[in-house]
């Protein structure tokens, strides 16, 4: 990683690691590769901040595909209580001071770039209070199906947040109006990006929820191969678009059947999905062609 004395971000925080990470973008395929080395790094702070860098990712798929996107850079900087995120490129910076100006984001902004300053304590709280509950309802869960009558009839699961599965079943529910869309046309670039961007937002909800990490990971993997793989996706033929397609008409079917209708055990449909994946990850990438060098490509270590 490249190593650099200077403080870069606008707050001036002198109490910043002397390890920067510095990422440099030129286009849509850096931009993926940022995201795999984020969502899948050791980094505590990456952890913390994951809502707000699926937020940013968002943000820049779209500017990506604007034909006058320019080249901008990325640093990240953190200190014991603060994460700090600051994009280098005047064009860039202004159109992302824009996009969060209704938000709550600390920031400061300057002609050529700007820092957003995240709280690593209040993103650390509102994990361990999602946590906090989750044991709770898993105890009340283990009891609850300790019960004769229970194992007769199971009911729908409790443990998730109110707000986190409407969240989701909304999102569910628009992928099922993209696959819809996908089964009456084809694989669009706007539809493949719509979709994109409901299956990372699907699995941010899911990440904080261990009872059902085995999906969690599985639908996981399936955005990160739709990230790394847009073109052979968008190039599938109507048959194999049918693999794309059953695959999210059952995250639907698991969905509803855990929190809506119940009568299911929790991990009824974790092997299948596996499958599944193994199937199209094998379709769409038969030979791996990503590995670590490629991280090299845009990292600094």
């Amino acid at each position: 990683m490249r190593t650099k004395k200077n403080i870069i971000n606008l707050y001036e925080d002198k109490k910043i690691n002397t390890i920067k990470q510095v990422v440099s973008i030129a286009n849509e395929e850096d931009l993926n590769i940022f995201w795999s080395f984020v969502t899948t790094s050791e980094n505590s702070a990456h952890n913390l901040v994951h809502t707000f860098i699926t937020q940013f990712y968002n943000f820049a798929l779209h500017y990506m595909e604007n034909k006058d996107a320019e080249f901008f850079e990325i640093i990240l900087e953190d200190t014991e209580k603060y994460f700090y995120f600051t994009l280098w490129n005047k064009k860039i910076s202004l159109l992302f001071k824009e996009h969060i100006q209704e938000t709550s984001l600390n920031h400061l902004y300057d002609d050529n770039k700007i820092t957003i300053r995240l709280n690593k304590l209040k993103f650390q709280k509102n994990i361990e209070k999602i946590n906090k509950k989750n044991e709770i309802r898993t105890e009340e869960l283990i009891q609850s199906v300790s019960n004769k009558k229970t194992l007769e009839i199971k009911e729908p699961y409790l443990f998730m947040e109110s707000e986190d599965l409407r969240e989701l079943l909304k999102l569910n529910d628009d992928m099922q109006e993209l696959i819809f869309l996908i089964q009456n046309n084809s694989l669009t670039n706007e539809i493949f990006i719509s979709l994109r961007s409901s299956i990372s937002l699907f699995c941010l909800i899911l990440r904080y929820y261990d009872n059902i990490s085995p999906m969690a990971t599985t639908i996981t993997d399936f955005s990160n191969l739709l990230n790394l793989h847009r073109n052979k996706f968008i190039e599938l033929d109507k048959n194999e678009l049918e693999l794309i397609c059953g695959f999210i008409n059952n995250i639907d079917r698991w969905l509803e059947n855990l929190f809506v209708l119940g009568g299911v055990d929790l991990y009824f449909m974790d092997n299948s999905m596996q499958a599944d994946l193994d199937t199209i990850s094998y379709m769409i990438s038969p030979v791996e062609d990503f590995d670590n060098n490629d991280l090299d490509n845009i990292f600094d270590f």
